[in-house]
């Protein structure tokens, strides 16, 4: 069947019950195009939505099929997060439900509220796509920005199969990067539509169209080629997974056998899962966050014990709990920067905390516990530091889901830019769910749109390093004890454009589109934006 002869029985689509159930499995469908499951064609998820969407008239049944498209996106994407609830199933069971069904359903409130308008204004349908791509990536922006924020799972991700398409994120950033994707996928919704075939410009509109996946492509690959991998290989950085299991990490009787194991796999001399010809000892080692589960600062006799397994200039960093200095006396999620002397040279305190996690908003309204129980509601830090380490440089420390926030990796401060990025986590809540592969991307995006080599370290799983276009350079696979050793990344000779100016070309382009778009409501002749036959 000809796209002309579908275009002309798609109607039949929308009627009666077909079009919930529809946008429900569109939903699920763009999921499957998500790390780490990253099938291609699921993007096309999007297509059918959209085209259900441009067939419907009342703003009731748009509210209705973007909010059931939106849940079922997130039921697919986020369903990893209930492995969190597993792990005190007895406390946290009850909880299954919000987790399952309550996160996704509010998360899809925010699109509910926004991409209607287009079952409502009249446009022509050349300009469909533009607005379409424009009010739902204004949807996820706000979904990152709101309420603390939740970037998880922007389109921008479906693209982390290709090294080369997801460079244009060095451009535009994360936001930007899904604003083309969807414009892509909205594009081909127009292929479905009988108006569309009686177009002059149709064939101009289809070049366009196969054009934008090709740029992309070109732009990156051209990229890619201009800028190989640089190291410094008389300065190693070694990455420490120790693969404790959450149950055990907080338990006092695996407090000592966990630190030990940080501190054997440290000591090794020699390198595991790398092709350097000739070992040498590490510059540099990285433990996860909250390896140390105890207040370092205030443990002499433990500082000294890691001393001892550091030579003169070497450093040690890991992730620990502090106390505020506040009469509070409120916990603190930090990182830590030993020498050999067992001195702590600096310190990092986690500024983005996870709600429901390290605590409770709304805490009098709300009757949930949060998951880490050990301590009561953690304290959040000043903001973003830069670190200065001998021959490294600066380094932008960032604690577990600090990473997921496009343009809010590191200090405004020109003068302390870092040249690497630290991502401490810990995603041992999360078992071998699809949670710790999409955590792993959305850091390598900050690593491309900044220009900025990450090295990523994680309780267990995901631990990696990526040079500054992304590329990845060593890997400890989820669920495995040990270690890598990785030369020093350096960073690209100047900044990206995105780092210079963050998501501001994706803001102008917003404001520009929906105010044209006004313009055109308020101004121009209704016949001419009719669409709907």
């Amino acid at each position: 069947m000809t796209l002309r002869r579908l275009a002309l029985s798609g109607s039949s689509l929308t009627s009666s019950w077909r079009a919930p159930v529809l946008a429900f499995l569109a939903g699920l469908l763009s999921a499957t195009a998500l790390p780490p499951w990253s099938f291609p064609l699921g993007v096309f998820g999007f297509s059918l939505f959209f085209f259900l969407i441009y067939r419907t008239k009342t703003i009731k049944k748009g509210i209705l099929f973007v909010w059931i498209f939106s849940f079922g996106y997130h039921l697919f994407g986020l369903q990893w997060i209930s492995n969190a609830l597993l792990i005190d199933s007895e406390q946290f069971a009850w909880l299954l439900p919000f987790s399952l069904i309550g996160i996704p359903a509010l998360l899809a409130i925010i699109p509910s509220l926004i991409m209607p308008i287009l079952c409502k204004i009249l446009i022509p349908p050349f300009w469909f796509p533009i607005l379409a791509s424009t009010l739902w990536t204004l949807s996820e922006y706000l979904r990152g920005h709101l309420f603390s924020g939740f970037p998880w799972n922007l389109p921008a991700y479906m693209l982390s199969f290709s090294d080369s398409i997801i460079q244009t994120a060095s451009i535009v950033g994360a936001y930007g990067l899904s604003w083309l994707l969807i414009l892509f996928t909205a594009g081909t919704t127009l292929l479905f539509t009988k108006e569309f075939w009686h177009l002059p410009y149709y064939r101009v509109f289809l070049t366009s169209l196969v054009l934008v996946p090709f740029a992309l492509w070109f732009y990156g690959a051209n990229r890619l080629s201009k800028n190989p991998t640089e190291l410094n290989s008389n300065y190693i950085i070694r990455l420490v997974q120790g693969n404790v299991p959450q149950k055990e990490k907080w338990s006092p009787e695996f407090r000592l056998r966990n630190i030990e194991k940080y501190i054997a796999l440290s000591k090794i001399e020699g390198a595991q899962d790398s092709q350097r010809a000739i070992f040498k000892k590490p510059n540099l080692i990285i433990w996860p966050e909250t390896a140390i589960p105890g207040l370092i600062a205030k443990d002499d006799n433990l500082r000294n014990r890691i001393g001892y397994l550091l030579k003169k200039e070497m450093h040690l960093i890991t992730g620990a709990p502090s106390l505020s200095q506040a009469e509070t006396n409120q916990p603190l999620n930090s990182v830590f920067v030993l020498t050999a002397e067992g001195k702590i040279t600096s310190r990092y305190d986690k500024a983005h905390l996870v709600p429901f996690g390290e605590y409770v908003p709304f805490k009098s309204w709300l009757p949930f516990p949060k998951l880490v129980t050990k301590f009561p509601d953690f304290k959040a830090g000043p903001g973003l530091t830069s670190i200065k380490l001998p021959t490294v440089g600066y380094i932008s420390p960032l604690v577990c889901f600090e990473i997921i926030f496009p343009g809010k990796v590191i200090m405004a401060d020109p003068k302390k830019r870092p040249s690497l990025l630290i991502n401490l986590t810990n995603d041992a809540w999360f078992g071998k769910s699809a949670g710790p592969y999409q955590h792993l991307q959305h850091a390598r995006l900050r690593a491309i749109e900044e220009g900025i080599p990450l090295i990523r370290v994680a309780n267990t799983g995901i631990s990696a390093s990526f040079d500054p276009l992304g590329r990845k350079l060593s890997e400890i696979a989820l669920g495995k004890t040990g270690y890598v050793d990785q030369d020093l990344i350096k960073p690209l000779s100047s900044k990206t454009l995105y780092s210079k100016i963050g998501d501001r070309i994706y803001l102008l382009t917003t404001t520009i589109i929906l105010f044209i778009t006004l313009l055109g409501k308020l101004f121009l002749n209704s016949r001419s934006f009719k669409i709907h036959k």
